[in-house]
């Protein structure tokens, strides 16, 4: 049997289908790894920006006036914002009564931040230090609603309790707002004004978020979803039933991206073009992520974007865990799957950041041929969108540096079992590996192959061999079964292009 080439290792990742069912190139499990330029690379690490909070950051969001980039951060009782040198708490008098579940939404509606926490009063803020949040003018005191999304000129709030009553599919929406103000008016009986409200009755699941789609406001509710169209007066807005049976699974869990909203809905991640709802995870990762989302804390899951890698995290607490600790990263261009491992992260928010750090040539971690920086660049560059994800310690920036924060252990592994070669049922043995794997000269990548008589047999694995980045050419290992496997790993920054195999073949038996 000749040499085994595997020519194309960036095929993505798939722990849905049984591993001797994925084609050549394509991955069976892996750990820190994304798909990029048809290559598989480890993640880059985080780093803290801004000094430590005082408080557990639920929730993040930028926020930009004329003369500065604030990154707002709210936990339970009180709310900061920080300019990359001066953090300021803008909470009011009264502190807020919320719990980790009653998650923030809000944004930026004319150059003004709200945020409502759905047990208080929604509030706003101005973007003077000096001032303190308030609360939403307009808004009636004995009024609450589970979500509060910009829109156009208008605030929509969604899933509404009146003095008590609950009206869990009210939409209700805002008079319009001049830019730098907030809405003068909610009062839906007052035919002067554009406010308004309606129920969205026709399926009995709840209201829980919603996202600008294009120019329309798409409404999700628990297993459907509704198209917020501006047609103005005398209606001001139309609803629409949009196609399909998904809705989001909890408040925070969709984001937009340039082909629609990523949205993780009860059973599936769902792509919402405006068109249709599409599955982007069966067959891939639905399973995987559903058979490990915490039961207990799966409404702490989340849904944010990294820009500049054109990616989507869908965030969740794994089976066990109270805070979101794994990420599967799917990449809208290249529609590919990857793996994260996440730290007590608790949201995640993209947006530009005024916070510089110098980094030296020398300390570049990147190979010459594949470092996407430039001589002057800076990680940190101001115009450019940066994903920041909160944790229970810390507001981090994601995809910065070789390492999470400093320490080691970032280890990003490629793992592919069941290879069958063409031919699930003839014996082979494998004698070396020949990766072809970019990194730092003289970095090792630890190299281990295996292999199992059966499909469904775990496969037994050889000791690991450390390949040399830059002046090894093989790693000599050993295994022999019907299926076989192979293995790389390691925590430095590493790509792999391609690798061959050098195979035996034994006999039937």
């Amino acid at each position: 049997m000749p040499i085994l080439k595997v020519t194309d290792c960036g095929r993505g990742w798939n722990p849905d289908l049984s591993a001797e069912e994925l084609e050549a190139g394509v991955w069976s499990d892996v750990t820190n790894i994304r798909f990029l330029n048809g290559y598989a690379q480890r993640f880059k690490g985080t780093a803290s920006v801004f000094t430590a909070p005082s408080i557990t950051p639920y929730w993040v969001q930028a926020y930009q006036t004329t003369t500065k980039k604030f990154w707002v951060h709210a936990g339970t009782q009180k709310v900061f914002v920080d300019d990359g040198t001066t953090r300021t708490e803008i909470t009011p008098a009264s502190l807020f009564t919320g719990t980790q579940d009653d998650r923030w939404t809000g944004g930026v509606l004319g150059g003004v931040l709200v945020m409502n926490n759905g047990v208080d009063q929604p509030q706003y803020w101005g973007g003077n230090v000096a001032n303190d949040l308030a609360t939403l003018t307009g808004w009636n005191a004995n009024w609450r609603c589970q979500s509060l999304t910009p829109f156009k000129n208008y605030l929509v709030a969604l899933n509404i309790t009146k003095s008590g009553t609950a009206y869990p599919h009210m939409v209700k929406w805002s008079h319009a707002a001049v830019a730098g103000t907030i809405p003068a008016s909610w009062d839906e009986t007052d035919a002067t004004k554009d406010a308004g409200e309606q129920d969205l009755a026709e399926t009995p699941d709840l209201l829980v978020d919603a996202l600008p789609l294009g120019d329309v406001l798409a409404v999700y509710k628990e297993r459907s979803c509704y198209e917020m169209r501006f047609v103005g007066q005398p209606f001001i807005f139309q609803f629409r039933r949009m196609p399909g049976e998904y809705g989001m699974l909890a408040r925070g869990c969709g984001v937009n991206t340039p082909l629609g909203n990523v949205v993780l809905a009860a059973g599936d991640v769902i792509l919402n073009t405006g068109q249709g709802m599409v599955s982007i995870a069966d067959g891939l990762v639905r399973k995987y992520i559903f058979n490990n989302l915490s039961s207990d804390n799966y409404k702490r899951a989340f849904v944010t974007s990294n820009p500049q890698r054109n990616e989507v995290l869908i965030c969740f607490p794994f089976s066990g865990s109270s805070y979101c600790n794994k990420a599967c990263v799917w990449n809208w261009q290249t529609k590919l799957w990857g793996l994260r491992d996440l730290t007590d992260v608790t949201y995640g928010a993209s947006g530009q950041l005024d916070y510089s750090t110098a980094t030296t040539w020398a300390a570049d971690p990147d190979a010459w041929d594949w470092d996407e920086t430039t001589w002057t660049g800076n990680d940190y560059a101001p115009n450019e969108a940066r994903l920041l994800l909160s944790t229970t310690t810390a507001i981090k920036a994601f995809d910065v540096g070789a390492t999470d924060d400093g320490a080691t252990g970032l280890t990003g592994t490629l793992q592919r079992t069941g290879m069958t070669l063409d031919d699930p049922y003839a014996m082979k043995l494998v004698r070396a590996v020949y990766p072809r794997i970019d990194g730092p000269a003289g970095s090792t990548v630890a190299v281990r192959v295996g292999a199992a008589m059966n499909a469904d047999q775990s496969v037994t694995w050889s000791s690991p061999v450390n390949f040399t980045i830059g002046s090894a050419i093989k790693a000599d290992a050993f295994a022999q079964g019907r299926f076989l496997a192979v293995e790389m790993s390691a925590n430095v920054p590493f790509r792999v292009r391609s690798f061959d195999l050098d195979v035996v073949s034994t006999g039937a038996y």
